[in-house]
């Protein structure tokens, strides 16, 4: 008498000899048609294939993604914190000296100096506000070899401006158009007299 265990030895060895017998049917290949939906379902779309509201949509999931500060030459500049002023000003919040350059700027540093600037695109000339003071005249941004302690403005208009959104123009409001007045149409007047004709079935 066999035990139970060496019974269930041989269990994976029967259970490969009759799948390589044949003992388990194939699967049978179908293609399926050329104008399946789950097909294209399953497929993700790519960028190209995106309809604008996606692409929008995209678009603002890496605006999100991206860091808040952003370095430019000497000095990081709040890049989420942008606002567009009268005239088409922008500006935003820039810290100066210290770990500016390491991107990834939380806090100012003692070492920091922190200002505001003032973009304008059109001009591409800048202004900068320390503090409570005055803002700076205008001028063109210095480069890294101008400024060792401004350089990289140049970068930093460049990407700005290459990447804002054109300034909605406002239109006058414009008054509704008013339809010509017309004669109200006048119902014929009811002859009495006349009745209509009744007819017995």
């Amino acid at each position: 008498m066999k035990r139970p265990g060496q019974a269930l030895a041989f269990l994976p060895l029967i259970t490969v000899l009759s799948i390589g017998s044949g003992g388990l049917v194939p699967a049978v290949a179908q293609e399926q048609p050329a104008s399946a939906p789950a097909a294209a379902a399953t497929v993700p779309p790519t960028a190209s294939g995106l309809s604008d509201k996606e692409k929008a949509l995209l678009q603002k999931i890496n605006a999100l993604k991206a860091p808040r500060w952003r370095p430019f030459g000497a000095c990081g500049y709040d890049w989420s914190a942008w606002k567009l002023m009268a005239g088409g000003v922008r500006t935003t919040n820039v810290q100066c000296g210290g770990a500016t350059t390491a991107g990834n700027l939380t806090e100012p540093a003692a070492t920091t100096n922190t200002a505001s600037v003032a973009v304008h695109c059109d001009t591409l000339k800048l202004s900068i506000r320390s503090g409570d003071q005055a803002w700076s005249a205008w001028r063109l941004p210095y480069s890294v070899a101008e400024s060792k302690e401004r350089g990289g403005e140049d970068l930093m208009v460049v990407a700005l401006c290459a990447n804002a959104k054109p300034i909605p123009t406002t239109q006058p409001a414009t008054p509704p158009a008013v339809p010509p007045a017309t004669k109200p149409a006048t119902k014929p007047a009811a002859n009495p007299a006349q009745k209509p004709p009744t007819t017995k079935p």
